[in-house]
């Protein structure tokens, strides 16, 4: 039980202090906060399972999920040299697994998918299953969605066979919406008459 603690202990204040060079979920950093219905850790492996009703926050980040598994990296010469390091604090978050009904938000846009799998070192989310991505009022969904947190980009790709698809919403000049009642007409199919 004492053991337990020390890690959980270890957890949070690395959670808490990670520099803004490591996990990133938000591109403006900052301190990583959990909750969950419950928590596991397994020192041998520096992996922390979260279950039930996970909500993980950084800054203005956010992903949400039925269950995350996070992986830690081991403690670098440096840090080991300056004092003997066990727990959690003994690394950075190195990648992130959410299952089941994932949502990440933040300011600008959110998504949300069956899978999500968070690499430190591609600064991407990568989501799988049944994805919908929204952006102010602008939609898309496909089977596969590669979030760049830093760089802002996004891919999507349907599953093999199909399309993405996707809404957009065009905005006046003014940065207002349409006319009410004014509705765009649609372009016509690729290779149809004029």
């Amino acid at each position: 039980m004492r053991r337990l603690l020390i890690a959980i202990g270890a957890m949070l204040a690395s959670l808490a202090a990670a520099p803004a060079a490591h996990a990133q979920l938000s591109e403006n950093g900052g301190p990583v906060s959990y909750s969950a219905n419950n928590l596991e850790y397994y020192d041998g492996d520096r992996r922390l399972v979260l279950t039930g009703d996970v909500d993980i926050v950084q800054n203005d980040a956010r992903l949400r999920a039925d269950k995350i598994t996070l992986y830690f990296s081991q403690a670098t010469a440096t840090q080991q040299a300056h004092a003997p390091i066990q727990g959690l604090d003994a690394g950075n978050i190195q990648r992130m697994l959410a299952e089941g009904d994932v949502y990440y938000v933040r300011p600008t846009q959110s998504a949300r998918g069956d899978h999500a799998d968070y690499e430190v070192a591609q600064d991407a989310v990568t989501f799988t299953g049944n994805v919908v991505v929204a952006s102010e009022q602008n939609v898309i969904r496909g089977e596969t969605l590669v979030l760049h947190i830093g760089s802002h980009q996004t891919t999507i790709a349907p599953q093999p066979g199909q399309r993405v698809r996707g809404v957009f919403v065009p905005q006046n000049q003014a940065g207002q919406q349409g006319q009410a009642g004014q509705h765009p007409t649609p372009a016509p199919p690729a290779g149809a008459p004029h």
